[in-house]
């Protein structure tokens, strides 16, 4: 309980040995245990008035009983995405498809997204603040916006050929 370990409890008892002294130590510890008692009472009759007010019986064996982790959150979400991916599969061929409207604003998010890519940038975040997503950036279509946004190209170089100064104009992508 709160990281408390039986020598920790030790050398705080301890601590508090050397701190009150021998003559005022008795009278903390009665008052301690004063309140502890207190608290067990409060904790008892706080129990039993909940009893009776719901009707249901507080028992621990009983509430050991019920499975919890049917409430953890890592296996509702779990058993969520499971159920959407068999769902999908299902419910695939009855999507609607995109209307032109959904596409041109589904485009417009992209170049959106397109502007914030900077060069050699290996993930895109998209969705929203709340649930981001990254997306790594060579899993996107070549003619995505974002990942042509985010090609590298090499600095231009002197031609050996042609006379001195002059620079190739055509960038090359390296990948």
């Amino acid at each position: 309980m709160f990281g408390l370990t039986f020598e920790k409890l030790f050398l705080v008892a301890v601590i508090a040995g050397f701190v009150l002294g021998p003559t005022r130590l008795p009278s903390y510890a009665q008052q301690l245990a004063r309140s502890v008692r207190s608290l067990r009472q409060f904790v008892d009759t706080t129990r039993t008035a909940a009893e009776r007010e719901l009707g249901v019986p507080l028992q621990r064996t009983e509430w050991e009983s019920f499975d919890l982790r049917q409430y953890d959150p890592r296996r509702i979400v779990s058993d969520a995405l499971s159920e959407t991916d068999s769902s999908a599969r299902h419910t695939s061929a009855a999507t609607p498809p995109l209307t032109q409207t959904h596409m041109h604003v589904r485009d417009a998010e992209i170049d959106e997204e397109a502007t914030l890519v900077r060069p050699g940038q290996k993930y895109v975040v998209a969705g929203t603040s709340s649930h981001p997503r990254r997306i790594l950036i060579a899993s996107l279509p070549d003619d995505d916006p974002r990942r042509i946004a985010a090609q590298v190209y090499s600095q231009p170089t002197v031609s050996d050929s042609s006379t001195p100064g002059s620079v190739t104009s055509a960038p090359v992508a390296a990948e």
